[in-house]
């Protein structure tokens, strides 16, 4: 049983390099602009995306922790092979959102599973320990396969979009077969089974999961402020990233260029992250919770106000590497195995509702003003919002000195 567990490491690692291989990921926005969706259209797409990823991300999470991670896995990339025939055929905004739903929940049914998948392998072989290193790992590999995806992608969408697609249905099929290939690695649960009909049993177990993860979150607050923290930053970086294509594009840059530029990033990105192990083991969780979402807000700026847009986008790649590996690790050291997939699934919720809220706003600013304009309000809001976050820190650590100190 252990080494059918273990292979899982493996597998996992195939999975990521063939799920990350999707040559459609920085090209939707400009398939869209030529189909003739406006910028204010891509905005409410995106926004239709993360609203779907913000309602179904907690419930499936909890499908994962109650009916098992590979499951999950599974069935989010059936749903999300039916997506991109959506974003491929259909002509209306209608049909497009639709499309949009359908890839959140293929998402959503993968976020959460997958790490809760690969953490509660190391847990069963007794392996916690190497979670942060098998993380930076899977970074590089994501990285490396988002590299290849970029390239091939931007040269082949300068001939034929179609043969995009093709391709894209194709390695998603290849990605199903590795799925099915892991095993279920197995999760002391607390919980009784419930009774009665199929329909109640599955809305009182949902009910039951999402509960007892918000009181285990409750217990460990430190566990949110992780999750909103960090997906906070992260949003702006993945706004900024969605609508420099679209700025490329009218600057008459090619989706080769971007292609090349995206590659840079993502090669950055995937380095960092084989190092944050390292990082962590010499400046420690707080001093790198400090310094490296300070270094990407700098970079953020240097996009909105400097020439060198590419260089600074770039660079955004090295500290977003080590900030995913590292979070990752500490918040999956707070969580019980039985709640992890569910509690995952929250920072995912997380970062959808900021994008509900932020992506469509910047389109619309993008469309009345500039893109220009809309790059200064990421890297402002950005800002600002660090800037809280740390002075709200500082405070409740305060507090709790002060409280230390009287008692």
């Amino acid at each position: 049983m252990n080494q059918r567990i273990g292979r899982n490491i493996g597998l996992d690692y195939s999975f990521t390099f063939l799920n990350s291989l999707n040559l459609m990921h920085a090209l939707w926005m400009i398939w869209l602009s030529l189909r003739g969706f406006s910028l204010l259209e891509l905005g409410m797409l995106e926004g239709i995306f993360h609203g779907t990823s913000f309602l179904m991300e907690v419930p499936t999470g909890a499908v994962a922790d109650l009916w098992g991670r590979r499951n999950s896995r599974i069935m989010g990339r059936i749903i999300f092979i039916l997506s991109m025939l959506f974003l491929w055929w259909s002509h209306t905004f209608f049909f497009q959102a639709i499309g949009f739903m359908l890839t959140a929940i293929g998402y959503n049914l993968e976020s959460g599973a997958g790490e809760a998948l690969v953490y509660d392998s190391l847990v069963h072989l007794k392996r916690e320990d190497d979670f942060m290193g098998i993380r930076g790992k899977k970074e590089l590999i994501y990285q490396l396969a988002a590299i290849i995806a970029f390239l091939s992608g931007g040269y082949i969408a300068t001939r034929n979009y179609d043969l995009v697609f093709i391709l894209v249905l194709i390695i998603s099929g290849l990605s199903l077969l590795n799925a099915m290939l892991m095993v279920e690695p197995p999760v002391v649960r607390s919980r009784e089974a419930v009774t009665g009909s199929l329909l109640r049993r599955i809305f009182v177990s949902l009910g039951q999961q999402t509960r007892d993860s918000l009181l285990v979150i409750r217990k460990e607050p430190r566990i949110a402020y992780l999750i909103i923290f960090t997906e906070s930053i992260f949003v702006f970086t993945t706004t900024q990233y969605f609508y420099l294509q679209t700025w490329w594009k009218f600057d008459g840059y090619t989706e080769w260029y971007m292609g090349i530029v995206f590659a840079c990033q993502c090669l950055l990105a995937g380095l960092s992250a084989v190092l944050a192990p390292k990082m962590d083991k010499r400046f420690g969780e707080e001093k790198l919770l400090f310094i490296v979402p300070l270094m990407l807000l700098v970079s953020l700026w240097g996009v909105a106000l400097s020439e060198y847009k590419a260089l600074f986008f770039v660079l955004t790649g090295a500290f977003e590497g080590i900030l995913m590996v590292t979070v990752s690790d500490y918040i999956n050291k707070l969580i019980p195995g039985e709640f992890r997939a569910t509690i995952l699934s929250y920072q995912s919720m997380v970062f959808s509702l900021l994008m509900i809220l932020i992506f469509p706003v910047v389109g619309w600013l993008g469309d009345m003003y500039s893109l220009d304009i809309s790059f200064y309000a990421v890297a402002g809001t950005g800002t600002l919002m660090y800037f809280l976050y740390k002075a709200f820190e500082t405070r409740k650590k305060a507090g709790k000195n002060l409280h230390k100190g009287s008692c």
